[in-house]
């Protein structure tokens, strides 16, 4: 569901996150979900400008109790730094917000003031957890991706977010069943297994976002306009894929060290390599 837009980026809440809403309002809890929403949409309006500063551009905001998942246009596998500023800058925020309604004498209500810093802190300290789809999670990747490549990567970070949530619900059943105070863990594991399944499974879209246009004008025209691009086989892919325009399709000529032409990779093809290598794969590795 469509909740409106926050600095030119359409936000949605997830409708189960909606369902849970209405069902909190209905034990008349709708103090709470002011709250948790309020903190949500400002832990992601860190996200966005952090995006904005780093040159990305960020399609949607979907809404979960945990957070939520920004979708970048931009691919960052090209530039992991970028996505590990983008990342820390939600629970960094989170955090900064606790220690702020903690530490200063702010005049407000005290239970009001309590819940702002629990909802903050818990938001802040639950995404660093290394986990897609939280923020700890993206971290993980990009620090894992130099070294074992983009969709690697993103699968042992998705498989720790399944197995956290995994755990959330183990435990938040064992909690109910003492003292029937686990059913926040429950819903929260639930939505976290879900959404790094979900993360795992839509991995392929995430290095062919940026294709989609051209691909749709190659079938419309029956043809695309190609930028050949020669280099020598130890040309950093990332390097070669960072002069890739959407007008344009990127063919590149490899030659050796006499100026012979020895093969040619689609822009497809590099995609594929720096996904399963990583950005410090070259023109050799594919």
């Amino acid at each position: 569901m469509r909740l409106g837009r926050l600095s030119s980026v359409q936000v949605k809440v997830n409708p189960l996150f909606l369902l849970l809403c209405l069902t909190y309002v209905y034990l008349g809890l709708a103090r709470e979900i002011l709250v948790i929403l309020g903190s949500l949409l400002v832990h992601e309006t860190a996200h966005g400008l952090m995006a904005k500063i780093m040159g990305l551009k960020i399609a949607e905001i979907d809404l979960f109790p945990f957070g939520g998942q920004a979708k970048i246009e931009d691919f960052t596998g090209l530039d992991p730094e970028k996505e590990i500023y983008v990342a820390l800058a939600g629970p960094i925020i989170s955090l900064s917000m606790a220690a702020v309604f903690y530490f200063l004498p702010l005049k407000m209500d005290p239970l009001n003031l309590d819940m702002l810093v629990k909802v903050n802190l818990l938001l802040g300290c639950l995404n660093l957890l290394p986990a897609l789809p939280l923020d700890g999670g993206r971290v993980l990747r990009a620090l894992l991706s130099p070294y074992r490549g983009y969709k690697k990567a993103t699968r042992i970070a998705a498989l720790t977010g399944e197995t956290l949530g995994g755990l959330m619900i183990v435990g938040g059943a064992y909690l109910t069943w003492v003292n029937l105070t686990g059913i926040n863990f429950i819903i929260l594991g639930v939505f976290l297994f879900w959404a790094a399944r979900r993360e795992s499974r839509f991995l392929v879209y995430a290095f062919m976002r940026f294709l989609v246009h051209k691909k749709g004008e190659l079938a419309r025209k029956g043809f695309l306009s190609a930028r050949q691009v020669v280099s020598m086989e130890d040309a950093l892919v990332k390097n070669i894929l960072d002069s890739s325009q959407p007008s344009h399709y990127l063919l590149v000529v490899i030659v050796d060290q006499e100026h012979h032409v020895i093969g040619m990779h689609s822009e497809a093809e590099l995609i594929e390599c720096l996904f399963e290598k990583g950005p410090r794969a070259t023109l050799r590795d594919c």
